[in-house]
This record gives C-alpha cells, sequence and structure tokens, in this order.
C-alpha cells in the first residue's frame, strides 16, 4: 500500500496540564474519573469564563456539568428591543400585513420559521420572504422590498440578515414600507434607519453575550414579544417585571427551543453561556418534539428507525446528529432550490406532505452531494494547470460550478491540502457576436470573454484572516466580504490572473513557509486509563461545536491486531491492544488502498472517545483523528516540543485581534479563554507584545488594564521574551522526554491506580452523586426559569 502525501501526519499540539490539585479535588468531591477529572478542570474556566471566576472548582465544575450558567439575559438589555416589540405588537393590533425576510440557510430558516409561527398565534397577518440564492443572491435586496411594498406590505422584519442593508432598506422606507432589523453579523460603521435595529454586535449594545445566531436573537424578540403581549404600551418604559420575563422565556423555550438549537448549531456559534443552555435544553426537547416536521426529517435522515416490527426507535440526539444529519439536508433546499420549502416542512400540519418534503430534501442533498463531488474532481484536476507547488493559496476557476455548493468544495480542499482555498465560477459566457445571450457550451474558449463575471467562495486556515488578504487584492475584485475563516467575492475574468498572483504574493509574507497542520489535543492518557467509565463522563460535556470541542486524546505505543476495509474500502477498522485491553478503533475517510499501517504495527494516535451502543450492548470506540508510527523515537521530540512550546503565531494573532475588537479592560479568564493557555503563559504574551511596542498592560485588582498602540507591524521575533521561549522549548523538547512521561505516570492513575481500588459501596455512592441525564436536564429547564 502507498503512502498518501496528503494525508500527512499532523503536528499534536498539547493543551497545557491542568494543575493537578485541582483534578484531584475534582476526582474526590465530584466522584468522577482522574482523566476526565483532569479535562474538566481544563475546561471550566473556558465554558463558564468570568461568572466562574470567583468559584471554587468544584462548584463551577457542577455549574458546566449541569449547563447551569442560571436565567437567560433579559432580552430587553438588547439595544432597540422595545422599539421593535413596540412597532410589532402595533402591526399585529391594526392587521397591518408583515413580512419576516429571512436567510437561506439554517440559521435563517429556523428564524424565519419560529417567528412565522409565534406571530400566527397571535393573530398576525403574517408571511415570509427568502431570497432565491441563484437569482437574488445573498441578503436584502431592493427588487424584493419593491415587490413587497406593492404587494401592501407594511412592515418588514428581516431575521439572520438586514444589518448592511442600508440603502435597500432606506429606499423600502420612502415607499411606504417599514423595517424592523434582528441580526447577528458585523455591523458597519453606519446601521440601517428603520424601527428598530436588534443585534447583539452593535458597537453601543448594552446586552453582555454577544454570540446568539440569528435564531438566538430572533428567540430573544419572541421571548420579549411574549412578555409584552399583554401590556399596556407604555409598559415597557419602567423595569421589567423579572418574574414575568422568566416566565415567557420558559414559554417560548418550551416551544421552540429545539428550533434555536439546530439554527445555533447549524451556524457554528459558540457553544458557551446562553448558547450551551439553549443548545442543551433544545436537543433534549429535539428528543420529545412532536413537530410533524421534524420528525418526518429525522425519520428520511435515519435518526428514526422502524424495526421488522413497525416500533420506531429514535437515535440519541446529540450536536452531532443536527450537524451532520438534519442541517445539511435542510441546507440543500436553499443550496439548489429553494429555502421556503423548508420552512413549509417545518410549518405545516399535513404529515403526508410533511413525509414528501422531507424526502425531497433528502434527495436534494443526494444531489448536491453529487454537485460537490463533481466540482471537487473538476477543481483537484486543474490543480497542476492553475495553480504553482508553492502557491500559499489554492486559487481555482471553472464553469458553471453551483455556487450554492462552492463553498463546501473550498471547505474540503482546505481540509485536505492544509492551504486557504478559494473557488470561483464564471458563467457569463457569450455568444461570439457578443449580442449578450448566453452560451450552452461552456468549455468553447472562443466564448469567454474578459468581462465576464465570476462568484467566489473561500476557506482560510487559522491564522490567515482571509478577508484582510482580500482587502489587500481590493483592486483586483468587483466585491467581496466576509471574515477571517470564510469570504465570499466577485471579480472579471480579465482580473483572475492578477488576482492569483496578487493573494498569493500577499500570503507569502504572512506564511514564509506554508504551515504544517495540527491537531489541538486535550490529554494524554495512558491504555490502561480508557474505560465505558470515562467515555460517560466525558459525555457530560457536551453539547460540542465551536469553543467546547469534542474532546481528543493521544495514547501511544499501541499494537494493530487487525485491519478492516468498511464501505468498500472508503473507511478503515482496527483493533487495537495495550495494557492488555483491546480497543475498536474507526478511520473515517481514508481509503483502504492507501493505508500504510497493517497488523502488527505498533502506532500512537490522536483520537475521541464514542459510545457504540447496539444490539442492546455498549462498547467504547475509538474515533481516529491521526496516526503517528510508534515504531520508533522519531515522532516523540515533536510530540513533547508541542506539549510545551510557546503559543504559535495564531495564538498571538487571536489575542490581538480580540483585544483590538474588545477595546476595554479585562479578567484574565477572558484572555486565557481566548488563548486556550493558562494565566501565567498568556501574561507572558501579553509581555512580549508590550516588548515590541504593541501595548502596555498592568494588573488593577481583579482585571488587567490594557491600552493599545498602532503598530507599524507585528514581529515577534524581534521580542528578546518570545526567543528565549522559543529557545527554552526547543532545548526542552531535547532533554524533557524523561520527565515528560515521569510526569504522566505520577498524574495519570491507571485502571489498578487509587481510582479503581474504590469499593463497590465507593462507587454507588459516587454514582448517586454523579450528574444523572435526568438532573442534567432539571438544571437545563431551571436555567429558564
Amino acid at each position: 500500500m502507498s503512502n498518501d502525501p496528503i494525508k500527512q501526519q499532523k503536528l499534536w499540539i498539547m493543551k497545557p496540564e491542568p494543575d493537578p490539585l485541582e483534578a484531584k479535588k475534582l476526582t474526590d468531591e465530584l466522584r468522577i474519573h482522574p482523566a476526565f477529572a483532569r479535562l474538566l478542570a481544563q475546561r471550566v474556566r473556558s465554558l463558564g469564563g468570568e461568572k466562574y471566576s470567583d468559584l471554587d472548582i468544584a462548584e463551577s465544575a457542577r455549574r458546566v456539568i449541569g449547563k447551569d450558567d442560571g436565567i437567560l439575559e433579559d432580552p430587553f438589555t438588547l439595544n432597540d428591543m422595545k422599539q421593535a416589540v413596540t412597532r410589532i405588537l402595533r402591526a399585529v393590533r391594526e392587521k397591518e400585513k408583515i413580512v419576516i425576510y429571512g436567510d437561506y440557510d439554517v440559521d435563517g430558516v429556523t428564524s424565519t420559521t419560529i417567528l412565522l409561527e409565534y406571530l400566527k398565534k397571535l393573530g398576525a397577518d403574517v408571511d415570509f420572504y427568502i431570497p432565491n440564492r441563484s437569482g437574488e443572491g445573498y441578503g436584502v435586496n431592493a427588487a424584493a422590498l419593491r415587490q413587497l411594498s406593492e404587494g401592501g406590505t407594511r412592515l418588514m422584519i428581516t431575521v439572520d440578515t438586514g444589518i448592511t442593508a442600508i440603502d435597500e432598506i432606506a429606499e423600502a422606507a420612502a415607499n411606504g414600507l417599514e423595517t424592523v432589523v434582528t441580526d447577528h453579523h458585523e455591523c458597519r460603521e453606519k446601521l440601517p434607519e428603520c424601527c428598530a435595529v436588534v443585534n447583539p454586535r452593535r458597537p453601543d449594545d448594552g446586552c453582555n453575550f454577544k454570540e446568539y445566531a440569528g435564531v438566538g436573537v430572533a428567540f430573544k424578540l419572541i421571548s420579549a414579544l411574549e412578555y409584552a403581549r399583554d401590556l399596556p404600551e407604555n409598559a415597557l418604559d419602567g423595569s421589567t417585571d423579572r418574574a414575568k420575563m422568566q416566565a415567557a422565556t420558559a414559554k417560548i423555550a418550551r416551544e421552540y427551543g429545539a428550533f434555536v438549537a439546530i439554527g445555533t448549531i447549524a451556524d457554528v456559534m459558540p457553544l458557551v453561556g446562553e448558547n450551551r443552555l439553549i443548545v442543551s435544553y433544545g436537543l433534549m426537547l429535539l428528543e420529545k418534539t412532536e413537530n410533524i416536521g421534524l420528525l418526518a426529517l429525522m425519520r428520511a435522515a435515519g435518526v428514526i428507525q422502524t424495526d421488522q416490527r413497525g416500533l420506531e426507535t429514535m437515535k440519541k440526539i446529540t450536536s452531532t446528529t443536527v450537524g451532520f444529519a438534519l442541517a445539511p439536508r435542510i441546507n440543500a433546499a436553499g443550496r439548489l432550490a429553494s429555502a421556503a420549502i423548508a420552512v413549509e416542512l417545518f410549518t405545516t400540519n399535513d404529515k403526508y406532505r410533511a413525509s414528501r418534503i422531507a424526502s425531497d430534501l433528502c434527495e436534494t442533498n443526494r444531489r448536491r452531494q453529487d454537485e460537490e463531488n463533481r466540482i471537487l474532481v473538476e477543481a483537484e484536476a486543474a490543480i497542476p494547470e492553475q495553480c504553482s507547488p508553492d502557491d500559499r493559496i489554492l486559487v481555482l476557476a471553472g464553469e458553471h460550478w453551483h455556487h450554492g455548493v462552492i463553498g463546501i468544495v473550498c471547505s474540503r480542499l482546505t481540509e485536505k491540502y492544509n492551504k486557504p482555498s478559494i473557488l470561483i465560477s464564471f458563467e457569463q459566457l457569450t455568444d461570439e457576436a457578443n449580442t449578450g445571450d448566453l452560451c450552452n457550451t461552456p468549455n468553447t474558449e472562443k466564448y469567454k470573454s474578459d468581462d465576464d463575471l465570476g462568484k467566489g467562495s473561500g476557506r482560510s486556515v487559522k491564522g490567515f484572516d482571509l478577508v484582510k488578504a482580500l482587502a489587500e487584492c481590493a483592486g483586483s475584485l468587483s466585491n467581496y466580504g466576509g471574515h477571517e475563516l470564510a469570504a465570499g467575492l466577485s471579480l472579471k475574468r480579465g482580473q483572475l490572473e492578477g488576482f492569483r498572483r496578487a493573494i498569493n504574493n500577499y500570503a507569502r509574507e504572512v506564511f514564509p513557509v506554508s504551515p504544517e497542520p495540527s491537531i489541538d489535543v486535550d490529554l494524554s492518557l495512558q491504555a490502561g486509563e480508557i474505560s465505558m467509565r470515562l467515555a460517560e463522563d466525558i459525555g457530560l460535556l457536551e453539547p460540542y461545536g465551536t469553543s467546547n470541542p469534542t474532546p481528543v486524546f493521544v495514547t501511544r505505543g499501541l499494537k494493530i491486531s487487525e485491519v478492516i476495509p468498511l464501505s468498500g474500502g472508503k473507511h478503515i477498522k482496527m483493533t487495537l491492544s495495550g495494557s492488555g485491553r483491546r480497543f475498536t478503533a474507526l478511520l473515517f475517510g481514508r481509503a483502504y488502498d492507501g493505508f500504510v499501517h497493517s497488523a502488527g504495527d505498533i502506532i500512537d494516535i490522536a483520537y475521541s472517545l464514542d459510545i457504540n451502543r447496539f444490539g442492546g450492548r455498549s462498547e467504547v470506540q475509538m474515533l481516529l483523528c491521526d496516526i503517528h508510527d510508534g515504531t520508533a523515537d522519531k515522532g516523540r521530540g515533536q510530540f513533547v516540543q508541542s506539549a510545551i512550546a510557546a503559543p504559535g503565531r495564531e495564538i498571538f494573532g487571536k489575542l490581538y485581534k480580540y483585544l483590538i475588537r474588545e477595546r476595554q479592560n479585562h479578567l484574565i479568564t477572558e484572555l486565557t479563554r481566548e488563548t486556550g493557555y493558562g494565566e501565567t503563559e498568556t501574561k507572558r504574551m501579553l509581555d512580549v507584545f508590550a516588548e515590541i511596542g504593541i501595548l502596555d498592560w498592568k494588573n488593577s485588582g481583579n482585571t488587567l488594564e490594557i491600552r493599545l498602540f498602532e503598530p507599524s507591524g507585528i514581529k515577534l521575533e524581534e521580542s528578546r521574551i518570545y526567543r528565549k521561549w522559543i529557545s527554552d522549548a526547543a532545548s526542552a523538547a531535547e532533554t524533557g522526554m524523561a520527565a515528560y512521561e515521569r510526569n504522566s505516570k505520577n498524574n495519570h492513575p491507571g485502571e489498578g491506580g487509587k481510582y479503581e481500588r474504590r469499593t463497590i459501596n465507593e462507587r454507588e455512592a459516587g454514582a448517586k452523586d454523579r450528574h444523572s441525564e435526568r438532573r442534567r436536564d432539571q438544571h437545563v429547564e431551571q436555567g429558564f426559569g
């Protein structure tokens, strides 16, 4: 079997080990697995943030496990919420025609669904509008607003869109169409002039939590409407009745929490704070849902299965279920067809109609996958012709690549090649006489024109700000927008080569050497530590997602007993052994024919733990992320160095961007959450910045006072502190393996250690003290009042 050069080994970046005293305290007080205690000690501060900064570690951990962040924040802390509620309720009372204008992704569909259903219950004259991705493109468009205005609409409520539609909303107002904007995307310097702009990312917004999805903002709006629906119009001028607000929020969460969870997960929002609470609760509600459309979609997606006796069983619903089974099927409607059909699915009362729509969405998703694979093949085939081996960014162009799919293909290329990638689709091919008629022969070179407009999507890697790179190349573009890791653009065919050169020249300055692919690893585990108890304990940290990723572990020195191909050789199953135990390991997306390892090999693995339940039985299994050859010591130095090295440039960059974005004094826990490093290392990073003239900082009580300057450039190598940090880490990597392994043995008790010597009675007592699923559900429910 030949090695696949693309599937190269990745650098394993170990997170700092937690305080062993804190981990021991968690083990003893919470009666949890010692390895989970170490993991939990790592996660507590990042998930709880400043809320837990003054709490005992055990109490903080209990709150993290129970998703007990307290009551959700009052919706009226969001700027313009009172104005939005007042205007919407007036439109309901006066029977004005209302239209909800949503985006065509899952976040937009779920936002539209819940607001539409709620306003219908209030008796509103309400409809919705979602633009067509191919025909109208992203965002609020003037032609659609003119159509709505001419049709008698008097109030438009945007969800998950609208914050940048300044000109369009102004034109609509001139035509008698008023607007309430609800959105969660970054704002420009100027906000739309309209009835209300509800967006937690407004620079002047008063809410504490900023990470809502669009559906999260819609949820806050509906909660506020429920609170105010029976109040006199001027009653909102006073303070909020907290008990009444909690009751309103709890009621709305019970009715719409499942949709809020789906939209939040699908939009890849950080699962911390309020998002963690609402997603936990929403997933629980999803397992109990009576929504006809959701049930039909879960049946069609195989989440609900029927046995030979006709009895239905539902798989455990997790964020992974939503992200990989439900969200792609909902998204497929907006990518290849119309997102309106997904809204109809979730609002219909007709079981047969719901079943038909769900089946159609599955078929549309299959077509999306086929189109995606076709474009991927064409794009990879174009790499030798269109790109140079030393290019830092893959810029690839094709004809008639579907705009709704090229972003997904970019993600796959970026993951495979560990480079940012941009795919551009040209479609405006004109005939030889240049009459403007669309040509149906895209491979005919003579019909191509330098004025043909191409639309593209891009995806990036950590440490490379894609939208900043596009800004540096703005002269070669017709338009662009997006954020650090994902962006969109348009350009003329004649600008393509100049753009490709410009963005790669810029990228070479940022990445003089192409970055190594890497995996963030939480902990190193010995084989003897891995057990069903550990896997069950780890599940207490769900739901997983952005800012709370699935834990990744490393175990070294395992022996392969057998290698088995799965799904016709598309995936691999292995049996591994170590410390007298055997484990099942799955490697998805790695072809059997190109796999270099075989029975008898000794390997080191990076993996997540999973529980495979089948036929009434359960077993622990490993889901592999990466494999290193464990037969020699060649990987050991790299592994240890990554464990104790200075933070990479991308971590410094992330911290700096956070400081620029949040210009205020900070709790140290806020900064450690951003860097993923401890207090000492994070303050050392600030010292590096101070030494090269980027900022000044000092301690002030419980906060850090930070004063930022305007640097001409950021060169970490000019810092003596940074150079010494790198040098010390390199020296430690050469001499520290023995100490590292000795500490690992001392801090990681195995199956025969203290943890496993507890008596049966002690185990039972510990089990009673654990947060069972039922108690966790109660904690989550209490969070809504």
